[in-house]
C-alpha cells in the first residue's frame, strides 16, 4: 500500500509537505504542489479513512452559514432547519457551523454583519447570495482569502463559487404552466400575482419558464396583461383583487413567489364563487391548510431540506478529503402537492 512517505521520497519533499497538499493547507508552492498530486494520482494513493476523520478532527473546521431570517422569507425557515440537523450531525467530526441570519437588508447593517463572519474566520461559508454591494464585496475579499463557497437558494454570477445548490426556476416555472393547463383544461386567461416584481431573480426565472411552456404548449391560454404581475405586499392586495374583480373571463392565477399567504383568502373573496384555479410554490404550514382548504389548487414544492444540508455536506468533503462536487448546481427536485397528499 502506498503511503505518505512513499510519495514525499518520490517527490523529494518531507512528509509534512505532503500532508499540507493533501488537506488542502496553505504553505507550498504552486509547482511542488502539482508534482505530488500528480504522483499522488500516478502512484493510486488512497488515505485511511479513519486516519483522515482523525484528522479533521484535530483540525476542527469552522464553517459559516447566511440566510434570510424574517416573516417574510417563511421558507426559508425549513433550510434553516435543515442546516442545523447537517451542523449537529457534523460536529461529531469536528466541524462548528455559525448560523447569520439577515434580518435586514440597509447597507449599514449588512457590513456589520459581514464583518463579523470575516472576524470569525470561517474555513467555508454557505449563503443565500445578495445581489448588494456589500454582500458582493464580502464575498470577493473571502475569495481573495481562499475561502470556499457554496451558494444555496439562489446562483448568481457575480463571484466565483464552488457549487449552487437550489431550485431550477426555470423549470419550475414549466411545471407550473403545466399545472394551469391541468386545471383549465388548456383553455382560458391566467393572471399573474407575486409578493416581489421582475427584479428579483426566482421571479425572472420562473416567469420565463412560465411564458416559455406557455408559447410552446398552451396555444390556449393567454396571460392577462401581457403577464405583467399583480403585487401585493405587507397586506395591501389592492392589485391582485382588482385583477380578479375587472377578470371575469380568467380561469387561473399563478402566484410566482407568495411573501404573504392572506393573499390566497383575498383571491377567493374576490372570485365570489367562482372556479379559479391558484397555483403557487412552496409548502409553508399555512399553505398547507389552505391546500386541505380549497384556497390552493397545487404548489410546486423544491426540497428545502436538501437546501439546508448539501451545501455543509460538500463544504466539509471539500475542505476535509480535498474532494470537489461531481458538478457545479445540485438542483432540487420539483414536487407537486395537492390536497390529497399533505
Amino acid at each position: 500500500m502506498v503511503t505518505i512517505k512513499d510519495i514525499a521520497k518520490r517527490a523529494g519533499v518531507s512528509r509534512g509537505t505532503v500532508d499540507r497538499v493533501l488537506n488542502n493547507r496553505p504553505g507550498v508552492n504552486p509547482e511542488t504542489e502539482a508534482k505530488v498530486r500528480a504522483l499522488i494520482e500516478e502512484m493510486g494513493y488512497r488515505p485511511n479513512m479513519a486516519g483522515q476523520i482523525l484528522a479533521v478532527k484535530k483540525r476542527r473546521l469552522h464553517l459559516a452559514f447566511l440566510i434570510f431570517h424574517g416573516p417574510e422569507f417563511v421558507f426559508h425557515l425549513d433550510i434553516l432547519h435543515a442546516a442545523r440537523d447537517k451542523a449537529a450531525e457534523l460536529r461529531e467530526f469536528g466541524v462548528t457551523v455559525d448560523f447569520y441570519l439577515v434580518r435586514q437588508l440597509d447597507t449599514p447593517y449588512l457590513e456589520r454583519l459581514f464583518r463579523e463572519v470575516e472576524d470569525n474566520q470561517p474555513d467555508g461559508i454557505a449563503a443565500l447570495p445578495l445581489r448588494t454591494t456589500a454582500f458582493m464585496s464580502f464575498i470577493q475579499r473571502m475569495n481573495a482569502k481562499g475561502v470556499p463557497t457554496v451558494f444555496f437558494n439562489l446562483d448568481e454570477d457575480f463571484a466565483p463559487h464552488l457549487a449552487y445548490v437550489g431550485c431550477d426556476y426555470v423549470q419550475s416555472g414549466r411545471v407550473a404552466a403545466g399545472l394551469v393547463s391541468l386545471c383549465t383544461e388548456g383553455r382560458g386567461q391566467v393572471g399573474i400575482a407575486a409578493a416581489d416584481g421582475p427584479n428579483s431573480p426566482s421571479f425572472a426565472g420562473r416567469m420565463g419558464g412560465f411564458s416559455q411552456e406557455l408559447s410552446a404548449n398552451h396555444p390556449g391560454l393567454s396571460m392577462v396583461d401581457g403577464g405583467m404581475p399583480a403585487l401585493f405586499h405587507n397586506g395591501d392586495f389592492t392589485e391582485v383583487v382588482d385583477l380578479v374583480e375587472q377578470n371575469p373571463d380568467m380561469k387561473a392565477i399563478y402566484i410566482v413567489n407568495m411573501g404573504d399567504y392572506g393573499v390566497c383568502q383575498e383571491i377567493h373573496r374576490a372570485a365570489r364563487g367562482r372556479n379559479l384555479a391558484v397555483i403557487t410554490h412552496d409548502l409553508a404550514p399555512a399553505q398547507q391548510e389552505l391546500l386541505k382548504n380549497g384556497l390552493i389548487s397545487a404548489t410546486i414544492v423544491q426540497q428545502p431540506d436538501i437546501q439546508g444540508s448539501l451545501p455543509l455536506q460538500l463544504l466539509y468533503e471539500y475542505l476535509a478529503f480535498g474532494t470537489l462536487p461531481a458538478k457545479s448546481k445540485f438542483f432540487t427536485d420539483l414536487h407537486i402537492c395537492i390536497s390529497q397528499n399533505v
